[in-house]
Formats: C-alpha cells, sequence, structure tokens
C-alpha cells in the first residue's frame, strides 16, 4: 500500500490473482507469449502489452480468426503446462494462504483452471476451495463477473472482500464488484489511486473465530486475533512498518 498511508481493512475474505501476484510466473508467460507472437508474425512486445491481465481466449481471438480460437488456445495450454521452467511461488504466499482458512480464500484468475492447477502445483501452493478460471465466466477482467462468483462461492459479501492483484485490469474488476483492491507493486507500476504492497514476504496470519481486519503500513503484514461474534470472517491481518 502506499507508503504515507495507514488504514485498516475489515472484512470477510481474500481474493487472489494467480500469476503475478501468489505465482512468480512472469518471465514464463512472457516467454509462452513471445513464442506464440512469433508463429503468427506479430509483435512480441505489442502482444505482451495487450496480454496482461486478460484472458488467453479474449487475446487470441484480437489475433486470428474464430475458427482458430480453440486450436491456438490448446496449443498455449499444452506449452504452459509442458514447460513450467520458471514457475515459483511468491515470496511469502505459501505461509500466507497456509495461515487462511480454507473458506475465507480463493483464487480468480485470467487463466484457464488447467494451466491454474499446472503452475499452482509447480510452485507448491494447495488448491484453493475456491477457483475462478476463464473457464468459469463469460467475461474476462476488468469485468467483475470473476470476482463476484467467487464472493459467492465463499458465501460472502462481495463488499466485505480483499483483492491482491498485480494487474490494472484485476484492480478494476474488483473494484467494479464493489471490493477493495490493492495492486502488488509499486508506484511506478501501480495506478493513480491505487494501493499497492511490495509483496508478501513480510506477511504473517493468524485464524480468527469472526473476523478479517487488517491495518495496513507499508513493507509488512502481521496478523493476530480479533473476533466478532456474528460475522462470518475468520482473519486478522495487521500491516505494520
Amino acid at each position: 500500500m502506499h507508503p504515507s498511508s495507514r488504514s485498516s481493512w475489515t472484512g470477510s475474505a481474500i481474493l487472489f490473482d494467480l500469476d503475478g501476484t501468489l505465482v512468480e510466473s512472469m518471465s514464463t508467460i512472457e516467454r509462452h507469449t513471445r513464442l506464440w507472437a512469433l508463429r503468427h508474425g506479430l509483435d512480441p512486445d505489442h502482444t505482451l502489452e495487450v496480454w496482461h491481465g486478460r484472458r488467453d481466449s479474449d487475446v487470441i481471438a484480437d489475433f486470428v480468426p474464430p475458427d482458430r480460437v480453440e486450436a491456438e488456445l490448446q496449443w498455449m495450454r499444452d506449452l504452459s503446462c509442458r514447460d513450467v521452467t520458471g514457475i515459483a511461488a511468491a515470496p511469502g504466499s505459501r505461509e500466507l494462504v497456509a495461515a487462511l482458512p480454507a473458506d475465507a480464500w480463493g483464487i480468480v484468475t485470467s487463466g484457464e483452471r488447467e494451466v491454474a492447477l499446472c503452475r499452482l502445483a509447480a510452485a507448491g501452493i494447495p488448491e484453493p476451495r475456491v477457483l475462478v478460471s476463464a473457464d468459469d465466466v463469460v467475461n474476462g477482467k476488468p469485468h467483475p463477473e470473476g470476482f463476484l462468483k467467487a464472493a459467492a462461492a465463499l458465501g460472502v459479501d462481495p463488499a466485505t472482500c480483499l483483492v491482491f492483484e498485480d494487474a490494472m485490469a484485476g484492480v478494476e474488476g474488483a473494484r467494479a464488484a464493489g471490493m477493495e483492491a490493492i495492486m502488488l507493486g509499486d508506484a511506478a507500476t501501480s495506478g493513480a489511486g491505487v494501493r499497492y504492497l511490495s509483496g508478501f514476504k513480510k506477511v504473517r496470519a493468524s485464524v480468527a473465530p469472526e473476523t478479517v481486519r487488517a491495518s495496513v503500513a507499508p513493507e509488512t503484514v502481521r496478523a493476530s486475533v480479533a473476533p466478532e461474534p456474528g460475522t462470518p470472517s475468520r482473519l486478522l491481518l495487521r500491516f505494520t512498518a
């Protein structure tokens, strides 16, 4: 989050983007995207620029005829699950999700489920109970559909969810769903007015019976128990300098 601000957040669940958020996969995705662009005679840099944060199907449809989209998607699926070189858990991400109740977190990804599961396995992160992928929505990010489906699957009010993202398309989708969003990165890569956090490396979480509450400052997140009877939440996060 912005280093000059301190705030607190109380809610019911945490939703994570996958690539570039829970999992360090951007070098792998860039390699695959460049290969795909080159085989179609496209500018790799431009293709990367328009691909980030969007569903493969949406981007591929921008470049190939409709009757070729599924074949190109299958090519990307096969490559993505065959080549996981460079895939790793983002620092602190495994520890964070391990500390969260299974019914208090989920993943909303622009990737397809098959590819998401391959990357989670390669990174050593367990499959969550709620994983909303490109296969599960009609409209990809920045549309809020995926975030709303995740909240519904967790049985929580969207307004009580906190979202961690690495792309503006995801931040916009989360906000459109009525959720608060935090961009992982820094001020240079975050959009105007977007809160950001450098990463999960110093995040600590512990289970609280009733509530999710976060007080936020730069660089560090710590958690402690603060139950509030009658609410469905189960986690307290404290972000301290």
